[in-house]
Parts: structure tokens; C-alpha cells; sequence
């Protein structure tokens, strides 16, 4: 919930920050960062919700926790391209719709095979497919923690990099559990 926490103060700042721009006010530039940062309010919000049913014992199973965060990764991708989109349609006197709709139309399309897998997680069966979604979780967990690394170098990104690392290395234990890796086949 503290990463949930931090996010929220982090897409709060962004929001603020883009009204406060000290270069002088670019009416495209500032809608464009406002929209984003609604939705990353958005998404942090989901992430506060589902460590909250963490916390209070709603989910419990770690097998259950891991599927619940791969459809919450997937549910928010989806919300992300969606207001990137609208971000770049409202905040850009130079509008591509194509290429954005091309961006937001492929993560949307990642955000609803999150959520497939998700749901293949915790069914119930062992299967091959199950191998398959172990082995690319932990490529996508590991990529994960190389990528909010980099974002905590990069100083701008230090609050979103120190809460996905914090997610990151949080799934990847999970994932490596021997009572998840039965679960899944492994």
C-alpha cells in the first residue's frame, strides 16, 4: 500500500507541476500532462485498492495475489493507452491519430492478453501453458526490475522507479516460490 501510497503523491506532483510549468504556459503541453496525470491518479488508485485487499486479508493465496496483480498490470495498461491517447488528441496542436491510435490500439491489445493470462493463472488446471506464462512472467519481472533501476537514474523518475522496483522484486520472490511454481507446473 505504500507504493500504492507514493504513486498517488507522485501523480498528484506531475499534475501540479504541469499547471506550475516556470518555462511559461503552453496550453497543449499542459492539457497533455494533466491527462496523464489523471491517469496514472487513476491507476495508482487501482494499485492502492488491490494492496489493500492484500492487506486486509482478502487475498491470501499467493498464487491468487499473483494472478490479481497481472490483471491489475493488465487493467491499467489499458487505462494508461487510453489516456495517452486522449492526452495526445487534447494536448497537441500537432495531432498524429494514426500513430497514437496505433500505440494506444497495441497496448491495449498487451493489457487484455494481461488480463487472459490472468485469469489462466490461478484456473485451476496444470498445463504446458501454465510453463509458458511462469517462464515469460519471470522474463517480464526481471525486465522490470532493469527498467525501474533505470528510472530511479534518472532522478526525474525516482519515485515511480523506487515503487516498481519495490513491485518488481515483490512479484519476482513471489513468482519463484515453490508453492506458486507447484501451482503453476513448475
Amino acid at each position: 500500500m505504500i507504493v500504492a501510497v507514493l504513486s498517488i503523491i507522485a501523480a498528484i506532483i506531475g499534475i501540479v507541476c504541469s499547471v506550475m510549468d516556470v518555462e511559461g504556459f503552453d496550453k497543449y503541453k499542459t492539457l497533455y500532462y494533466i491527462v496523464v496525470g489523471i491517469g496514472e491518479l487513476i491507476v495508482a488508485c487501482m494499485y492502492f485498492t488491490y494492496g489493500k485487499k492484500i492487506r486486509s486479508g482478502e487475498i491470501s493465496a499467493k498464487i491468487d495475489i499473483l494472478a490479481q496483480f497481472v490483471k491489475i498490470v493488465g487493467i491499467a495498461t489499458i487505462v494508461s493507452a487510453i489516456f495517452l491517447l486522449v492526452a495526445e488528441f487534447v494536448g497537441s496542436d500537432e495531432f498524429s491519430f494514426g500513430a497514437a491510435a496505433g500505440s494506444a490500439a497495441l497496448f491495449i491489445i498487451i493489457g487484455l492478453i494481461l488480463i487472459f493470462i490472468a485469469g489462466k493463472i490461478n484456473d485451476g488446471k496444470q498445463t504446458t501453458g501454465d510453463k509458458i506464462i511462469w517462464i515469460l512472467l519471470l522474463i517480464v519481472f526481471i525486465l522490470g526490475i532493469i527498467g525501474a533501476v533505470g528510472e530511479i537514474l534518472t532522478i526525474i523518475l525516482i519515485i515511480n522507479g523506487i515503487c516498481d522496483l519495490i513491485i518488481y522484486v515483490f512479484m519476482f520472490i513471489l513468482l519463484i516460490d515453490p508453492e506458486v511454481k507447484e501451482q503453476m507446473n513448475m
